[in-house]
């Protein structure tokens, strides 16, 4: 049993524009202490937050499956080539292959964690 505060992860960029912190990530992950990677099947439970006015990178996964769960802010994720408004409350599944981004058209930030799990 691990308790870890998102503040105490570092963050890095990551997609472009969003800043990420990594609160838990895979058991055995290159680097990373076992309370930073206690995970047995998920690859990364993370918070990420974005500026108002920016979009990450529009790309897809083929190895894994990703839960975004927005907790401040609103703005929209492009989904395989279609526009969808998000705000908190909202849950987002993204099955391995769909493309997708983050787009912030707001005037403030917007928040989300996001779960990854590895697929066969």
């Amino acid at each position: 049993m691990v308790i870890r505060n998102w503040q105490d992860a570092t963050p890095t960029v990551g997609h472009e524009t969003a800043l990420i912190w990594s609160i838990f990530r895979q058991k055995g992950s290159a680097g990373l202490s076992e309370e930073e990677a206690p995970m047995l099947a998920a690859s990364g439970f993370t918070l990420h937050m974005m500026q108002s006015r920016k979009a990450g990178d529009y790309h897809m996964h083929d190895d894994k499956e990703q839960i975004y769960y927005f907790t401040r802010g609103h703005g929209k994720m492009k989904i395989d080539d279609e526009i969808y408004p998000v705000e908190p409350g909202d849950a987002v599944h993204l099955p391995p292959y769909t493309y997708h981004q983050l787009i912030n058209d707001s005037d403030d930030w917007i928040e989300h964690i996001l779960v990854t799990v590895p697929v066969g």
